[in-house]
């Protein structure tokens, strides 16, 4: 069987010879917008930043859904451990203000050195890492080799889409081995990856799908159940974060689902409070008639449409509908994420622009939570057939699953990590 360290051999060999072409692809990827110009030497290996003293933890995902699917891993230990810095990398550009906004305190970005010996030398003596988590499907064998050879322990977690068409695969085997042996652990999303990887001589648990945590949403309790008696069985549905170029088209699915749905009520959330008026305008012109949600004492039974002004209220709004449609998904703003309303029991329309979190949204239709329309008649048709009780009902039950599915394995995770983080490393 062909040593290890031959693989690395080959490893190293391979990157030396494209070494001199990392400044070419680097200016390449930044012309074409792949990179941010701004912090194009990241890629180098080069970092702005301080290392802060004590234990640090290196992350590492693609995108900006795997960031926010490590929310949770990050949270659970940095509230038993808050000392503890975490460093995030990815490989493809990310919304900062989201980052900052999301993930937990003591947690830094950057982006991932090119897998080139140069820059991973400089990332590495810069960040001195005390525990990597990989939990990118794409492997860069020359990073991960050589953070094994500097005693960082390692874990592949959440791996799947390993066969012959896996990118990171594409290796001839004493490479690809090489490569997963760099790793204490390897964790799959789902058995037949964990089959792949044992394929390639090396261990493997299941783990279970990484999941975004979705925000726990407030509501008043005492509110829900008054407007429950109010709506007295009405069918219900929801417009969440609705962008303003969705505005006339959910009100015109709306329309034609009053057609086929008997006392169909829609609750609108503008993804912006200065849409209120656009929304209010728009039913004027629609002969829709509409009631503001900060004016509820009581609600006509003519009323078609509340809408909602802010997002405060969504935790209410999720609770009330059976249906949900998410905005930003009909026009190309890339969608929100869907778990809170799955968290709370809302079966899920959604438009074909859901780039942002595209994997989350895959998982929920091949559970059967979410469907996708791509159209105002779609829309509407969508809504007539989900609002049926028991439909609802099951996508609901669907949607919890996979949110459940993330958190255990998210647990699970924490656990393994747990007993490899340096406790006794100097603070």
């Amino acid at each position: 069987m062909p040593s290890k360290s031959l693989g690395e051999t080959l490893i190293r060999s391979a990157a030396r010879i494209t070494e001199p072409l990392m400044q070419h692809e680097l200016a390449r990827r930044v012309a074409r917008g792949y990179e941010d110009a701004s912090r194009a030497h990241e890629r180098q290996g080069k970092s702005d930043l301080v290392r802060p003293e004590g234990v640090l933890v290196w992350c590492h995902t693609h995108d900006m859904q795997g960031a926010l699917n490590l929310i949770g891993v990050i949270g659970h230990i940095h509230a038993e451990l808050p000392e503890i810095t975490f460093l995030v990398t990815t490989q493809m550009r990310i919304q900062d203000y989201v980052f900052a906004m999301r993930m937990p305190a003591r947690t830094l970005h950057q982006y991932a050195p090119l897998d080139k010996l140069a820059a991973v030398d400089r990332f590495l003596d810069h960040w001195q890492p005390d525990l990597c988590l990989w939990t990118d499907d794409l492997l860069m064998p020359v990073l991960n080799t050589a953070s094994t050879r500097r005693g960082i322990p390692s874990v592949l977690a959440d791996l799947g889409n390993v066969g012959s068409s896996g990118p990171q695969f594409r290796w001839i085997s004493r490479v690809s081995k090489s490569a997963l042996h760099s790793f204490e652990t390897i964790l799959t999303a789902d058995e037949a990856t964990a089959k792949a990887v044992r394929g390639f001589g090396a261990e493997a648990n299941v783990m279970g799908h990484l999941c975004e945590e979705a925000l726990a949403l407030p509501h008043d309790e005492a509110r829900r159940a008054r407007l429950s008696r109010q709506l007295d069985g009405r069918p219900v549905w929801l417009a969440a974060k609705v962008a303003q170029a969705e505005i006339e088209k959910v009100l015109d699915a709306h329309s034609h689902a009053m057609r086929m749905t008997h006392r169909l009520l829609l609750i609108i959330v503008p993804a912006s409070r200065d849409d209120v008026e656009a929304v209010k305008s728009a039913c004027g012109e629609a002969g829709i008639v509409w009631r503001c949600s900060d004016d509820l004492d009581e609600l006509p039974p003519r009323t078609d449409v509340i809408i909602a002004r802010g997002l405060d209220g969504l935790g209410l709004w999720y609770q009330l509908a059976a249906v949900c449609f998410l905005g930003g998904s009909l026009v190309e703003r890339g969608g929100h994420t869907p778990l809170e309303a799955a968290g709370l029991g809302s079966a899920i329309i959604h438009g074909p622009h859901v780039d942002n979190y595209a994997d989350t949204y895959l998982r929920l239709q091949q559970a059967g939570a979410a469907i996708e329309v791509h159209s105002v008649p779609s829309l509407a048709e969508a809504v007539s057939e989900l609002i049926v009780p028991d439909r609802a009902a099951e996508m609901a039950h669907a949607g919890w699953h996979v949110c459940s599915e993330g958190a255990d394995a998210t647990d699970e995770l924490v656990d393994v990590l747990w007993d490899m983080i340096p406790m006794g490393a100097p603070l």
